[in-house]
């Protein structure tokens, strides 16, 4: 399994996991780097990371994305890895995620407990069709438990309400 960071304006995942890093996904989508030397395995685990980068601040990132050799890259990933995870960035306001439709195979769509608003979380879904289409489910992060029990019975029918529109259900 290999999780590869694909946050190219904001690669978080990147920075926790590797800070020292030096090569990223674009010295390998470029030949500058190849794959052994830029991944870094975690052995209890045996996952494989590919960070987005740290060194460069790159623009046009959704047409890096969308390319060809991106593409390329993930075929032979796939070839190598059973499962291939790629973090990418928030699905809006900036349009790269929608530019990875053509490597991604599903999407689990990802809001924050108490931070995501409801209108905002359905109008990404609606206005992402690819993301949409292809989309395995919805994780609620950083739930405030506590809270979280304040709503039993109550939480519960106001998600699935929302949610049932996009064919989730409790």
């Amino acid at each position: 399994m290999i999780l590869v960071g694909c946050d190219l304006r904001k690669p978080s995942l990147s920075r926790q996991l590797v800070p020292d890093g030096t090569e990223e996904l674009i010295d390998v989508i470029t030949n500058k780097a190849s794959l052994d030397e830029v991944i870094s395995s975690d052995p209890s685990t045996r996952l494989s990371f590919l960070p987005a980068g740290v060194k460069s601040r790159l623009v046009h990132t959704s047409e890096i994305l969308a390319s060809d050799a991106m593409k390329d890259f993930f075929t032979r990933l796939r070839e190598s890895y059973e499962y291939v995870i790629v973090d990418l960035s928030p699905v809006t306001p900036v349009v790269d995620v929608r530019s990875a439709t053509h490597f991604v195979d599903t999407f689990l769509f990802v809001i924050q407990w108490g931070k995501t608003k409801m209108d905002v979380a359905e109008h990404a879904l609606n206005t992402a069709g690819g993301v949409y289409d292809n989309l395995l489910g919805v994780v609620l992060n950083k739930v405030d438990l506590k809270a979280l029990n304040r709503y039993e019975g109550h939480g519960n029918y106001y998600y699935s309400r929302h949610f049932a529109h996009y064919g989730y259900t409790d």
